[in-house]
Protein backbone atom coordinates (compact mmCIF):
# COMPACT_ATOMS: atom_id res chain seq x y z
CA UNK A 1 0.00 0.00 0.00
CA UNK A 2 1.45 3.70 -0.66
CA UNK A 3 0.99 6.06 1.69
CA UNK A 4 0.99 9.65 1.02
CA UNK A 5 2.12 12.24 4.19
CA UNK A 6 1.66 15.70 4.00
CA UNK A 7 3.29 17.82 6.67
CA UNK A 8 2.82 21.67 7.21
CA UNK A 9 6.48 22.40 5.87
CA UNK A 10 5.98 20.40 2.98
CA UNK A 11 2.88 22.25 2.16
CA UNK A 12 4.44 25.20 1.90
CA UNK A 13 7.78 23.91 0.24
CA UNK A 14 5.53 23.01 -2.41
CA UNK A 15 3.74 26.15 -2.38
CA UNK A 16 7.00 28.26 -2.79
CA UNK A 17 7.81 25.91 -5.69
CA UNK A 18 10.28 23.72 -4.92
CA UNK A 19 7.96 20.87 -5.43
CA UNK A 20 10.31 18.63 -3.53
CA UNK A 21 8.99 14.93 -3.41
CA UNK A 22 6.49 14.32 -0.29
CA UNK A 23 5.53 10.86 -1.64
CA UNK A 24 7.12 7.97 0.81
CA UNK A 25 6.21 4.59 -1.01
CA UNK A 26 6.42 1.73 1.71
CA UNK A 27 5.52 -0.93 -0.97
CA UNK A 28 7.79 -4.00 0.11
CA UNK A 29 10.01 -5.59 -2.42
CA UNK A 30 9.23 -8.82 -3.99
CA UNK A 31 10.50 -11.79 -3.30
CA UNK A 32 11.90 -13.49 -6.04
CA UNK A 33 14.06 -16.73 -5.58
CA UNK A 34 17.70 -15.91 -7.45
CA UNK A 35 18.16 -19.24 -8.45
CA UNK A 36 20.59 -21.08 -11.11
CA UNK A 37 18.21 -22.64 -14.19
CA UNK A 38 20.87 -24.39 -16.18
CA UNK A 39 24.57 -24.49 -16.14
CA UNK A 40 27.68 -25.98 -19.22
CA UNK A 41 31.15 -25.38 -19.03
CA UNK A 42 33.47 -27.30 -21.07
CA UNK A 43 34.30 -31.08 -20.84
CA UNK A 44 31.14 -31.45 -18.48
CA UNK A 45 29.84 -34.47 -18.30
CA UNK A 46 26.64 -34.10 -15.63
CA UNK A 47 25.45 -31.29 -13.31
CA UNK A 48 23.15 -31.44 -10.30
CA UNK A 49 21.86 -28.39 -9.15
CA UNK A 50 19.93 -28.38 -5.75
CA UNK A 51 17.85 -25.44 -5.36
CA UNK A 52 17.06 -26.44 -1.66
CA UNK A 53 20.95 -26.23 -0.85
CA UNK A 54 21.88 -23.74 -3.17
CA UNK A 55 24.53 -25.84 -4.63
CA UNK A 56 25.36 -27.36 -8.02
CA UNK A 57 27.54 -30.70 -8.65
CA UNK A 58 29.36 -30.85 -11.84
CA UNK A 59 31.79 -33.28 -13.03
CA UNK A 60 33.92 -32.73 -16.06
CA UNK A 61 36.17 -34.65 -18.28
CA UNK A 62 39.32 -35.96 -16.01
CA UNK A 63 41.79 -35.00 -18.97
CA UNK A 64 40.67 -30.99 -17.92
CA UNK A 65 42.83 -29.23 -15.72
CA UNK A 66 40.11 -27.63 -12.90
CA UNK A 67 42.10 -24.43 -12.50
CA UNK A 68 40.54 -22.95 -15.73
CA UNK A 69 37.19 -23.76 -17.14
CA UNK A 70 35.09 -21.96 -19.62
CA UNK A 71 31.47 -21.91 -18.26
CA UNK A 72 29.60 -22.02 -21.74
CA UNK A 73 26.37 -21.74 -20.60
CA UNK A 74 24.33 -19.92 -17.01
CA UNK A 75 21.11 -19.51 -17.06
CA UNK A 76 19.55 -17.71 -14.01
CA UNK A 77 16.46 -16.34 -12.90
CA UNK A 78 15.60 -13.54 -15.41
CA UNK A 79 16.37 -9.82 -14.01
CA UNK A 80 19.39 -11.54 -11.62
CA UNK A 81 22.64 -9.71 -11.19
CA UNK A 82 25.77 -12.60 -11.83
CA UNK A 83 28.15 -11.65 -9.23
CA UNK A 84 31.30 -14.09 -9.04
CA UNK A 85 34.11 -14.96 -7.05
CA UNK A 86 36.36 -12.51 -7.76
CA UNK A 87 39.37 -14.61 -6.74
CA UNK A 88 38.03 -17.75 -8.82
CA UNK A 89 37.81 -15.66 -12.17
CA UNK A 90 40.11 -15.66 -14.34
CA UNK A 91 39.23 -12.26 -15.59
CA UNK A 92 36.66 -10.58 -12.69
CA UNK A 93 36.67 -7.60 -14.96
CA UNK A 94 35.10 -9.35 -17.80
CA UNK A 95 33.08 -12.13 -16.51
CA UNK A 96 29.33 -11.34 -17.62
CA UNK A 97 26.73 -9.82 -14.80
CA UNK A 98 23.91 -11.56 -16.09
CA UNK A 99 23.02 -15.16 -17.29
CA UNK A 100 23.97 -16.21 -20.52
CA UNK A 101 22.54 -18.76 -23.01
CA UNK A 102 25.92 -19.32 -24.70
CA UNK A 103 29.44 -17.76 -24.87
CA UNK A 104 28.43 -16.45 -28.90
CA UNK A 105 25.48 -14.28 -27.07
CA UNK A 106 28.17 -12.43 -24.87
CA UNK A 107 30.64 -9.29 -26.31
CA UNK A 108 34.24 -10.71 -27.57
CA UNK A 109 35.67 -9.03 -24.53
CA UNK A 110 33.92 -11.24 -22.35
CA UNK A 111 35.72 -14.16 -20.26
CA UNK A 112 33.98 -16.89 -18.17
CA UNK A 113 36.89 -19.27 -16.97
CA UNK A 114 37.18 -19.53 -13.54
CA UNK A 115 39.74 -21.82 -10.97
CA UNK A 116 37.52 -24.29 -10.15
CA UNK A 117 40.06 -26.31 -7.69
CA UNK A 118 38.01 -25.07 -4.58
CA UNK A 119 34.21 -24.75 -4.27
CA UNK A 120 33.47 -21.50 -6.42
CA UNK A 121 30.99 -18.96 -4.46
CA UNK A 122 28.59 -17.01 -6.59
CA UNK A 123 25.91 -14.20 -5.85
CA UNK A 124 22.62 -13.65 -7.06
CA UNK A 125 20.59 -10.55 -6.24
CA UNK A 126 17.02 -9.32 -6.98
CA UNK A 127 15.76 -7.57 -4.71
CA UNK A 128 17.49 -9.68 -2.23
CA UNK A 129 20.74 -11.71 -2.29
CA UNK A 130 20.85 -15.77 -3.16
CA UNK A 131 24.56 -17.14 -2.94
CA UNK A 132 25.17 -20.01 -4.28
CA UNK A 133 28.11 -22.51 -4.66
CA UNK A 134 29.50 -24.15 -7.93
CA UNK A 135 31.34 -27.73 -7.30
CA UNK A 136 33.44 -29.06 -10.21
CA UNK A 137 35.22 -32.31 -10.02
CA UNK A 138 37.02 -35.03 -12.48
CA UNK A 139 35.07 -37.92 -13.57
CA UNK A 140 37.62 -40.58 -12.93
CA UNK A 141 37.08 -44.85 -14.03
CA UNK A 142 39.52 -46.06 -11.65
CA UNK A 143 40.64 -49.52 -13.37
CA UNK A 144 42.10 -52.39 -11.83
CA UNK A 145 43.14 -55.49 -14.22
CA UNK A 146 45.18 -58.11 -12.12
CA UNK A 147 45.81 -61.97 -13.67
CA UNK A 148 43.41 -64.29 -11.63
CA UNK A 149 41.68 -61.48 -9.64
CA UNK A 150 38.22 -61.93 -7.97
CA UNK A 151 35.82 -60.40 -6.72
CA UNK A 152 35.85 -56.47 -6.51
CA UNK A 153 38.54 -53.95 -5.21
CA UNK A 154 38.13 -51.85 -2.15
CA UNK A 155 38.94 -48.50 -3.32
CA UNK A 156 39.52 -45.74 -0.26
CA UNK A 157 39.60 -42.68 -2.25
CA UNK A 158 39.84 -40.23 1.01
CA UNK A 159 42.91 -42.24 1.90
CA UNK A 160 44.19 -43.70 -1.40
CA UNK A 161 44.44 -46.95 -0.91
CA UNK A 162 43.36 -50.19 -2.80
CA UNK A 163 42.97 -53.94 -2.41
CA UNK A 164 42.79 -56.00 -5.23
CA UNK A 165 41.64 -59.82 -4.35
CA UNK A 166 43.24 -62.90 -6.33
CA UNK A 167 41.82 -66.29 -5.96
CA UNK A 168 43.90 -68.38 -3.71
CA UNK A 169 44.11 -71.40 -6.25
CA UNK A 170 45.16 -69.59 -9.59
CA UNK A 171 47.50 -67.31 -7.41
CA UNK A 172 49.15 -68.86 -4.33
CA UNK A 173 51.87 -66.29 -4.23
CA UNK A 174 52.21 -62.68 -4.31
CA UNK A 175 55.85 -62.16 -5.59
CA UNK A 176 54.61 -62.84 -9.43
CA UNK A 177 51.49 -60.90 -9.73
CA UNK A 178 50.78 -59.54 -13.28
CA UNK A 179 48.62 -56.22 -13.47
CA UNK A 180 47.21 -55.71 -16.99
CA UNK A 181 45.99 -52.40 -16.29
CA UNK A 182 45.91 -49.89 -13.66
CA UNK A 183 44.21 -46.50 -13.56
CA UNK A 184 45.09 -45.34 -9.90
CA UNK A 185 44.08 -41.26 -11.31
CA UNK A 186 43.04 -39.61 -14.47
CA UNK A 187 43.77 -40.59 -18.06
CA UNK A 188 46.12 -39.05 -18.73
CA UNK A 189 47.67 -39.03 -15.43
CA UNK A 190 51.87 -40.50 -14.74
CA UNK A 191 51.96 -43.19 -12.77
CA UNK A 192 55.88 -44.02 -10.91
CA UNK A 193 56.57 -46.83 -11.00
CA UNK A 194 54.63 -48.14 -14.50
CA UNK A 195 52.43 -50.88 -12.80
CA UNK A 196 52.50 -53.24 -15.32
CA UNK A 197 56.41 -53.68 -14.30
CA UNK A 198 55.72 -54.58 -10.63
CA UNK A 199 55.51 -57.79 -10.12
CA UNK A 200 56.11 -58.55 -5.91
CA UNK A 201 53.02 -57.39 -3.92
CA UNK A 202 54.42 -59.36 -0.74
CA UNK A 203 53.98 -56.22 1.00
CA UNK A 204 51.88 -53.02 -0.27
CA UNK A 205 53.51 -51.22 -3.18
CA UNK A 206 53.16 -46.94 -3.57
CA UNK A 207 52.85 -45.69 -6.31
CA UNK A 208 53.04 -41.81 -7.39
CA UNK A 209 49.96 -40.48 -9.63
CA UNK A 210 51.23 -37.05 -11.13
CA UNK A 211 48.67 -34.75 -13.41
CA UNK A 212 47.91 -30.81 -13.57
CA UNK A 213 50.91 -30.52 -11.52
CA UNK A 214 50.35 -32.37 -8.41
CA UNK A 215 51.18 -35.78 -7.09
CA UNK A 216 49.04 -38.06 -5.37
CA UNK A 217 50.82 -41.32 -3.54
CA UNK A 218 48.28 -44.45 -4.04
CA UNK A 219 48.85 -47.74 -1.99
CA UNK A 220 47.88 -50.98 -3.54
CA UNK A 221 47.85 -54.39 -1.86
CA UNK A 222 47.08 -58.10 -3.41
CA UNK A 223 44.88 -60.50 -1.16
CA UNK A 224 43.51 -63.52 -0.85
CA UNK A 225 39.61 -63.32 -0.20
CA UNK A 226 38.61 -64.58 3.45
CA UNK A 227 36.21 -67.48 3.32
CA UNK A 228 33.54 -65.28 4.22
CA UNK A 229 34.92 -63.26 1.09
CA UNK A 230 34.82 -66.58 -0.78
CA UNK A 231 31.63 -67.40 -0.18
CA UNK A 232 28.28 -66.62 -1.48
CA UNK A 233 26.39 -63.57 0.96
CA UNK A 234 23.17 -64.14 2.17
CA UNK A 235 20.53 -62.35 2.86
CA UNK A 236 16.97 -63.23 4.20
CA UNK A 237 14.09 -60.93 3.85
CA UNK A 238 10.25 -62.00 4.13
CA UNK A 239 9.36 -63.10 1.40
CA UNK A 240 12.77 -62.89 -0.47
CA UNK A 241 15.89 -63.90 0.10
CA UNK A 242 19.77 -62.59 -1.76
CA UNK A 243 22.53 -64.42 -2.81
CA UNK A 244 25.49 -62.51 -4.15
CA UNK A 245 29.41 -63.40 -4.59
CA UNK A 246 31.78 -63.65 -7.48
CA UNK A 247 32.38 -65.76 -10.46
CA UNK A 248 34.90 -66.39 -12.92
CA UNK A 249 32.82 -67.80 -15.92
CA UNK A 250 29.89 -66.00 -15.20
CA UNK A 251 28.22 -69.42 -14.82
CA UNK A 252 25.89 -69.17 -11.58
CA UNK A 253 22.73 -71.48 -10.61
CA UNK A 254 20.97 -72.06 -7.42
CA UNK A 255 17.69 -73.54 -6.25
CA UNK A 256 15.80 -74.05 -3.02
CA UNK A 257 13.30 -75.10 -1.03
CA UNK A 258 10.98 -75.50 2.53
CA UNK A 259 12.95 -77.79 5.03
CA UNK A 260 11.86 -80.95 4.75
CA UNK A 261 10.14 -80.71 1.49
CA UNK A 262 11.47 -83.17 -1.61
CA UNK A 263 10.77 -80.80 -4.78
CA UNK A 264 13.57 -77.87 -5.72
CA UNK A 265 12.86 -74.67 -6.74
CA UNK A 266 14.95 -73.06 -9.71
CA UNK A 267 16.07 -69.50 -9.07
CA UNK A 268 15.39 -68.44 -12.75
CA UNK A 269 17.63 -66.22 -15.55
CA UNK A 270 16.04 -63.15 -15.11
CA UNK A 271 16.43 -63.58 -10.88
CA UNK A 272 20.27 -63.30 -11.39
CA UNK A 273 22.52 -60.54 -12.44
CA UNK A 274 26.08 -60.73 -13.14
CA UNK A 275 28.53 -57.71 -13.61
CA UNK A 276 31.21 -57.47 -16.07
CA UNK A 277 33.32 -57.70 -12.83
CA UNK A 278 32.44 -61.16 -12.10
CA UNK A 279 29.79 -60.04 -9.06
CA UNK A 280 26.78 -61.48 -9.06
CA UNK A 281 23.44 -61.14 -7.69
CA UNK A 282 20.76 -64.16 -6.94
CA UNK A 283 17.14 -63.73 -6.05
CA UNK A 284 14.93 -66.52 -4.33
CA UNK A 285 11.53 -65.66 -4.50
CA UNK A 286 7.76 -66.54 -2.88
CA UNK A 287 8.98 -67.35 -0.04
CA UNK A 288 6.88 -67.47 3.42
CA UNK A 289 7.74 -65.73 6.38
CA UNK A 290 9.17 -67.15 9.51
CA UNK A 291 10.08 -70.33 7.35
CA UNK A 292 13.13 -72.52 7.18
CA UNK A 293 14.31 -73.11 4.07
CA UNK A 294 17.68 -75.14 2.16
CA UNK A 295 19.25 -74.15 -1.00
CA UNK A 296 22.62 -74.67 -3.37
CA UNK A 297 24.47 -72.44 -5.14
CA UNK A 298 26.20 -73.63 -8.32
CA UNK A 299 29.05 -71.18 -9.46
CA UNK A 300 31.66 -71.98 -12.20
CA UNK A 301 30.92 -75.73 -11.97
CA UNK A 302 31.56 -75.90 -8.18
CA UNK A 303 28.25 -76.41 -5.76
CA UNK A 304 29.01 -75.13 -2.16
CA UNK A 305 26.95 -77.63 0.51
CA UNK A 306 23.74 -77.46 1.31
CA UNK A 307 22.95 -74.65 3.19
CA UNK A 308 19.73 -73.53 5.23
CA UNK A 309 18.43 -69.96 6.27
CA UNK A 310 15.31 -68.53 8.10
CA UNK A 311 13.13 -65.81 6.67
CA UNK A 312 12.25 -63.08 8.48
CA UNK A 313 8.91 -62.38 10.10
CA UNK A 314 6.10 -59.53 9.06
CA UNK A 315 7.13 -56.54 10.69
CA UNK A 316 3.77 -53.40 10.73
CA UNK A 317 3.99 -50.31 12.47
CA UNK A 318 1.60 -49.52 15.11
CA UNK A 319 -1.62 -47.39 14.39
CA UNK A 320 -0.55 -47.47 10.57
CA UNK A 321 -4.41 -47.49 9.69
CA UNK A 322 -5.14 -44.24 12.22
CA UNK A 323 -7.76 -45.85 14.10
CA UNK A 324 -6.37 -44.96 17.47
CA UNK A 325 -6.06 -42.15 19.48
CA UNK A 326 -4.44 -40.70 22.46
CA UNK A 327 -5.07 -37.46 24.33
CA UNK A 328 -3.00 -35.93 26.77
CA UNK A 329 -3.72 -32.59 28.06
CA UNK A 330 -4.62 -30.74 25.38
CA UNK A 331 -2.94 -32.64 22.62
CA UNK A 332 -4.39 -35.64 20.82
CA UNK A 333 -2.11 -38.38 19.43
CA UNK A 334 -2.23 -40.87 16.81
CA UNK A 335 -1.58 -43.62 19.15
CA UNK A 336 -2.95 -46.29 21.48
CA UNK A 337 -0.83 -44.68 24.15
CA UNK A 338 2.49 -43.28 25.14
CA UNK A 339 3.84 -46.28 26.58
CA UNK A 340 7.29 -47.36 25.19
CA UNK A 341 5.14 -49.99 23.29
CA UNK A 342 2.65 -47.61 21.33
CA UNK A 343 3.88 -44.39 21.03
CA UNK A 344 5.12 -44.77 17.53
CA UNK A 345 4.01 -41.31 16.01
CA UNK A 346 3.68 -38.11 16.95
CA UNK A 347 2.59 -34.51 15.14
CA UNK A 348 3.25 -30.71 15.36
CA UNK A 349 0.32 -30.64 18.07
CA UNK A 350 2.78 -30.23 20.62
CA UNK A 351 4.62 -27.98 19.53
CA UNK A 352 1.98 -25.48 18.42
CA UNK A 353 -0.16 -26.39 21.78
CA UNK A 354 3.12 -24.96 23.52
CA UNK A 355 3.27 -21.99 20.94
CA UNK A 356 -0.14 -21.03 22.78
CA UNK A 357 -2.35 -22.38 19.64
CA UNK A 358 -5.59 -24.07 20.50
CA UNK A 359 -6.80 -24.88 16.89
CA UNK A 360 -4.65 -28.12 15.98
CA UNK A 361 -3.37 -28.47 12.59
CA UNK A 362 -3.55 -32.74 13.35
CA UNK A 363 -6.63 -34.13 13.93
CA UNK A 364 -8.62 -37.50 13.97
CA UNK A 365 -11.20 -37.60 11.35
CA UNK A 366 -14.52 -39.81 11.68
CA UNK A 367 -16.90 -39.12 9.19
CA UNK A 368 -14.14 -38.43 5.57
CA UNK A 369 -13.19 -42.04 6.13
CA UNK A 370 -12.64 -45.47 4.43
CA UNK A 371 -12.65 -47.55 8.13
CA UNK A 372 -12.85 -46.65 11.10
CA UNK A 373 -10.85 -43.40 11.50
CA UNK A 374 -8.68 -41.43 9.39
CA UNK A 375 -6.08 -38.86 10.32
CA UNK A 376 -7.25 -35.57 8.91
CA UNK A 377 -4.18 -32.58 8.51
CA UNK A 378 -5.06 -28.94 7.98
CA UNK A 379 -2.21 -26.75 7.54
CA UNK A 380 -2.87 -23.75 9.49
CA UNK A 381 -1.44 -20.09 10.90
CA UNK A 382 -0.97 -21.05 14.41
CA UNK A 383 -0.31 -17.71 16.92
CA UNK A 384 2.92 -16.38 15.01
CA UNK A 385 3.79 -18.85 12.86
CA UNK A 386 2.72 -21.73 9.86
CA UNK A 387 2.11 -24.91 11.12
CA UNK A 388 1.81 -27.85 8.19
CA UNK A 389 -0.45 -30.80 9.42
CA UNK A 390 1.40 -33.73 9.13
CA UNK A 391 2.58 -36.58 10.98
CA UNK A 392 5.83 -38.57 11.76
CA UNK A 393 7.31 -41.70 13.26
CA UNK A 394 9.05 -39.95 16.24
CA UNK A 395 9.09 -37.86 18.92
CA UNK A 396 8.46 -34.32 19.65
CA UNK A 397 11.69 -33.11 21.64
CA UNK A 398 11.33 -29.20 22.46
CA UNK A 399 10.72 -26.00 20.80
CA UNK A 400 13.65 -23.89 19.57
CA UNK A 401 15.08 -20.54 19.86
CA UNK A 402 11.95 -19.44 21.52
CA UNK A 403 8.81 -19.97 19.38
CA UNK A 404 10.86 -19.70 16.11
CA UNK A 405 10.50 -23.69 15.52
CA UNK A 406 11.05 -27.22 17.01
CA UNK A 407 13.54 -29.76 17.84
CA UNK A 408 12.09 -33.40 17.02
CA UNK A 409 13.28 -36.94 16.91
CA UNK A 410 13.02 -38.75 13.52
CA UNK A 411 12.62 -42.68 13.34
CA UNK A 412 11.68 -45.56 15.25
CA UNK A 413 13.61 -48.61 15.72
CA UNK A 414 12.32 -51.64 12.89
CA UNK A 415 14.47 -54.31 11.13
CA UNK A 416 11.86 -54.86 8.48
CA UNK A 417 12.30 -54.90 4.97
CA UNK A 418 9.03 -53.92 3.05
CA UNK A 419 8.79 -53.56 -0.65
CA UNK A 420 6.15 -50.32 -0.40
CA UNK A 421 3.55 -48.81 1.66
CA UNK A 422 -0.28 -49.02 0.54
CA UNK A 423 -3.64 -46.72 1.60
CA UNK A 424 -5.77 -44.22 0.83
CA UNK A 425 -5.16 -40.09 0.59
CA UNK A 426 -7.10 -37.31 -0.41
CA UNK A 427 -5.45 -34.19 -0.85
CA UNK A 428 -7.09 -30.46 -1.79
CA UNK A 429 -4.28 -27.87 -2.28
CA UNK A 430 -4.46 -24.08 -1.47
CA UNK A 431 -2.52 -22.02 -2.87
CA UNK A 432 0.88 -20.75 -0.85
CA UNK A 433 -0.05 -18.18 1.40
CA UNK A 434 2.27 -18.01 4.16
CA UNK A 435 6.16 -17.98 3.91
CA UNK A 436 8.05 -17.14 6.50
CA UNK A 437 10.95 -18.42 5.74
CA UNK A 438 12.90 -15.87 3.04
CA UNK A 439 14.34 -18.38 0.98
CA UNK A 440 11.17 -19.38 0.01
CA UNK A 441 8.92 -16.62 -0.35
CA UNK A 442 9.07 -16.52 -4.13
CA UNK A 443 6.82 -19.39 -3.75
CA UNK A 444 3.89 -17.30 -2.41
CA UNK A 445 0.99 -17.61 -4.88
CA UNK A 446 1.74 -21.08 -6.27
CA UNK A 447 0.00 -24.23 -5.59
CA UNK A 448 0.87 -26.34 -2.93
CA UNK A 449 1.29 -30.16 -2.81
CA UNK A 450 1.35 -32.46 -0.60
CA UNK A 451 4.77 -35.52 0.36
CA UNK A 452 3.94 -38.76 1.99
CA UNK A 453 7.50 -40.43 2.30
CA UNK A 454 9.28 -43.82 3.91
CA UNK A 455 12.59 -44.62 4.52
CA UNK A 456 14.81 -47.13 6.26
CA UNK A 457 18.10 -46.03 7.68
CA UNK A 458 21.36 -47.49 9.09
CA UNK A 459 20.94 -45.52 12.23
CA UNK A 460 22.15 -45.85 16.01
CA UNK A 461 19.74 -43.52 17.30
CA UNK A 462 16.81 -41.00 16.15
CA UNK A 463 17.75 -38.36 13.59
CA UNK A 464 17.35 -34.86 15.72
CA UNK A 465 15.88 -32.14 13.58
CA UNK A 466 15.89 -28.63 14.34
CA UNK A 467 13.80 -26.36 11.87
CA UNK A 468 15.38 -23.26 12.93
CA UNK A 469 19.21 -24.71 11.95
CA UNK A 470 17.44 -26.24 9.15
CA UNK A 471 18.78 -29.31 9.89
CA UNK A 472 17.33 -32.14 8.90
CA UNK A 473 17.38 -35.99 7.20
CA UNK A 474 19.09 -36.11 3.79
CA UNK A 475 16.61 -37.75 1.62
CA UNK A 476 19.26 -38.27 -1.18
CA UNK A 477 21.28 -41.09 -1.94
CA UNK A 478 24.14 -39.22 -0.42
CA UNK A 479 23.40 -40.11 2.37
CA UNK A 480 25.03 -43.50 3.01
CA UNK A 481 23.05 -44.27 6.03
CA UNK A 482 19.77 -44.47 3.60
CA UNK A 483 19.05 -48.20 3.26
CA UNK A 484 16.12 -47.76 1.03
CA UNK A 485 13.15 -44.80 0.41
CA UNK A 486 9.71 -44.08 -1.79
CA UNK A 487 7.93 -41.07 -1.70
CA UNK A 488 4.92 -39.72 -3.05
CA UNK A 489 4.49 -35.68 -3.91
CA UNK A 490 1.76 -34.07 -5.86
CA UNK A 491 0.11 -31.09 -6.07
CA UNK A 492 -3.44 -32.29 -7.42
CA UNK A 493 -6.58 -32.38 -6.24
CA UNK A 494 -7.99 -35.77 -5.51
CA UNK A 495 -11.58 -35.27 -5.24
CA UNK A 496 -12.19 -37.84 -2.63
CA UNK A 497 -9.92 -40.39 -1.21
CA UNK A 498 -7.77 -41.98 -4.09
CA UNK A 499 -5.36 -45.47 -3.50
CA UNK A 500 -1.84 -45.17 -3.45
CA UNK A 501 1.24 -47.49 -3.69
CA UNK A 502 5.07 -46.28 -2.53
CA UNK A 503 7.30 -48.18 -4.08
CA UNK A 504 10.57 -48.38 -1.71
CA UNK A 505 14.00 -48.70 -3.52
CA UNK A 506 16.48 -50.20 -1.99
CA UNK A 507 20.18 -49.33 -2.30
CA UNK A 508 21.49 -52.36 -0.19
CA UNK A 509 19.86 -55.55 -0.21
CA UNK A 510 22.42 -56.77 2.51
CA UNK A 511 22.14 -54.36 5.34
CA UNK A 512 19.48 -54.42 8.16
CA UNK A 513 17.72 -51.31 8.75
CA UNK A 514 17.81 -50.30 12.46
CA UNK A 515 14.92 -47.24 12.07
CA UNK A 516 12.06 -46.48 10.07
CA UNK A 517 11.02 -43.01 8.63
CA UNK A 518 7.55 -42.32 7.64
CA UNK A 519 6.35 -38.91 6.96
CA UNK A 520 3.13 -37.11 6.07
CA UNK A 521 2.47 -33.62 5.16
CA UNK A 522 -0.35 -31.21 3.77
CA UNK A 523 2.18 -28.97 2.94
CA UNK A 524 5.65 -30.05 1.53
CA UNK A 525 7.95 -26.90 2.55
CA UNK A 526 5.93 -27.69 6.07
CA UNK A 527 9.51 -27.70 7.61
CA UNK A 528 10.68 -23.84 6.17
CA UNK A 529 7.41 -22.63 7.59
CA UNK A 530 5.59 -22.39 3.86
CA UNK A 531 2.54 -23.67 2.77
CA UNK A 532 -0.82 -22.34 2.67
CA UNK A 533 -3.46 -22.43 5.21
CA UNK A 534 -6.16 -23.95 3.23
CA UNK A 535 -4.14 -27.50 2.44
CA UNK A 536 -5.61 -30.44 3.83
CA UNK A 537 -4.46 -33.94 3.82
CA UNK A 538 -6.78 -37.45 4.88
CA UNK A 539 -4.70 -40.46 5.09
CA UNK A 540 -6.46 -43.86 6.07
CA UNK A 541 -5.54 -47.36 6.28
CA UNK A 542 -2.07 -47.53 5.29
CA UNK A 543 -0.03 -50.65 5.41
CA UNK A 544 3.45 -51.99 4.53
CA UNK A 545 3.78 -54.51 1.63
CA UNK A 546 6.16 -57.41 1.91
CA UNK A 547 6.76 -59.30 -1.46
Amino acid sequence: MTTYKLSIIGILVCILGSFQSCIENDIPYPTIKGEILEIDMDGMISAKIDDDANTVMVKVADTLDLVDIRIKKLVVTEGAKVIPDALSCIDFAHFPDTGFVSVDSLPVTANTRMNFKKPVPLLLKIYQDYQWTINVSHEINRIFQVKNQTGTPLVDELNKQVIIYVDKDEQPKFDNIEIENMQLGSSIAETNPNPVTVHDFRRPQKFEVKAFGETEIWTVSIMHPSDDEKSAQLSAWTKRAYLSGTTKTKQVSAQYRKKGEDSWESVLPNEITIEENGSFLAMMTHLQPETTYEYELTVDGKTEGLKEFITDAIQQVPNLNFDSWFLEGKVWYPDIDLSADNYFWDTGNKGASLAGGSDLPTMEEKKNVIKGSAIKMASKYVIIKFAAGNIYSGSFVGLAGGTKGAELDFGRPYTGRPSRMKGYYSYAPGIIDKADNDKYGYMKGQKDSCHIYIGLFNWTKPFRVNTVTETFVDLTWNNESMIAFGELKTDQSTSGYQSFNIELKYRDYFTKPTYIVIVASASKYGDYFVGSTSSVLYLDECKLVFE
